[in-house]
C-alpha cells in the first residue's frame, strides 16, 4: 500500500496514530493485501467444487398428524386468529 493511500485510509477512519503504530498497522495491511493477491492468483480450475465423495441425500417422508394437546400449547403461547405466534427470525 502506498503512503498516500495509507494516509487517506487513516483520514477516512479518523485515526491519529503515532509513527510506530502507523508503521505496524501499515505492515499488517500490506500483509493482508499480499494474502488476497495470492488468493486471487490461485488457479482452482482443476479442483472439484463439490463433495468428491458421493453422499446420498436422505429424504424423509412428511407425515401430517393431529396434535391433541392444544390446551398445553395455548397456555404458554401467544395466539393470533387461532394460530400460535412463533418468534420472529
Amino acid at each position: 500500500m502506498e503512503e498516500k493511500e495509507f494516509e487517506r485510509l487513516l483520514k477516512i477512519a479518523r485515526l491519529k496514530l503515532s509513527e510506530r503504530e502507523a508503521a505496524r498497522i501499515k505492515k499488517d495491511i500490506d500483509e493482508v493485501v499480499r494474502y488476497f493477491d495470492k488468493i486471487t492468483r490461485f488457479d482452482a480450475s482443476d479442483e472439484p467444487a463439490y463433495q468428491p465423495i458421493h453422499v446420498p441425500t436422505k429424504f424423509r417422508k412428511d407425515r401430517v398428524s393431529r396434535f391433541d394437546d392444544v390446551e398445553m400449547l395455548k397456555s404458554g403461547s401467544k395466539l393470533h386468529n387461532g394460530y400460535i405466534v412463533g418468534p420472529k427470525l
